[in-house]
């Protein structure tokens, strides 16, 4: 998967590059459709499984915090890099806002939660992973995505059966950029912040510091990142520990889950599902669950 591959380059350059202080670096880049969930969040809650198998949209989880992202080729993704005394979300996002505002007549404007906002629309979400020597504050922008696909991809039909301590989106409107002005391209929004990074790094524009990388160059460098997070340990068992609930008419079925594995199913000691499911990674058997029903439950 896309998202993976640059993930894994994205914790590489963090982890390998010498970093020097008061200086940046910039990596942009974009995802065939995809979902990705923060370090500490449940899948589950955060987006429809279903509807990203049907529609072939793949799901991920990240090394940062934070909230879920929907990325397309539609969606600017910008990963700034420094050490760790240099890390400045704010600073990071208003070199964007003012970019943008003074390139397109835009109002964009930056919240308590260090999101992008146009008006009461959400166009940018922000994560962080922070080490003791550097840090990288990575966000999206929504330039021309599929809101359709966004939106479906984001609505969890299980979100009201999960009860967990996990970091839990918050969920905002949202507005493609393009929208208040057609000129804002894909292509022109990436040749703007090219340029303006460098201004904002007190560096001229020359080939030597700016280049294509494609993360394959680097796979054997990064390969140990890319196993582990297409890994179902990582993407699934990784999940802060929950209770899923079923309301039948008879009786509530609470499933406990700790570490991807169901340990406990409360609502009858003596339900035959508590021995089918008790030891089961809960993706593996979440379809079988979804369908118990009061008429197939035991008795």
């Amino acid at each position: 998967m896309q998202s993976i591959l640059r993930g894994a380059l994205e914790r590489y350059l963090a982890e390998n590059i010498k970093h020097q202080s008061k200086t940046r670096l910039l990596l942009l880049w974009r995802n065939k459709p995809c979902v990705v969930i923060g370090r500490y969040q449940n899948p589950f809650a955060e987006s429809d499984i279903h509807y990203l198998a049907e529609k072939q949209i793949d799901l991920a989880r990240r090394y940062s915090g934070g909230g879920t992202c929907y990325h397309d080729l539609g969606n600017l993704n910008l990963t700034i890099l420094t050490t760790r005394q240099d890390y400045n979300r704010k600073k990071n996002l208003q070199w964007v806002v003012n970019t943008i505002n003074k390139a397109y007549d835009l109002n964009l404007h930056i919240t308590d939660r260090d999101d992008i906002f146009l008006d009461q629309y959400k166009v940018t979400g922000s994560a962080s992973r922070l080490e003791r020597l550097y840090a990288y504050h990575h966000f999206t922008l929504l330039i021309n995505s599929d809101l359709n696909h966004l939106r479906r991809s984001l609505k969890s039909p299980d979100q009201s059966n999960i009860t967990s301590k996990a970091t839990m989106s918050v969920r905002s409107s949202v507005l493609n950029l393009s929208d208040r002005n057609d000129e804002l391209t894909y292509e022109k929004t990436l040749e703007l912040l090219i340029k303006n990074f460098f201004k904002w790094n007190n560096e001229s524009i020359n080939s030597s510091n700016y280049d294509y990388i494609d993360p394959l160059l680097y796979y054997e460098e990064i390969k140990d990142f890319e196993s582990e997070l297409k890994s179902d340990k990582f993407l699934f068992q990784g999940t802060p520990p929950f209770v899923y609930t079923i309301q039948n008419v008879k009786q509530t079925i609470e499933i406990t889950i700790e570490n991807g594995l169901i340990t406990n199913i409360k609502g009858n000691d003596f339900i035959d599902e508590n021995k089918q499911f008790r030891g089961q990674l809960f993706h593996l058997v979440y379809d079988q669950i979804r369908k118990l029903t009061t008429n197939n439950l035991s008795k």
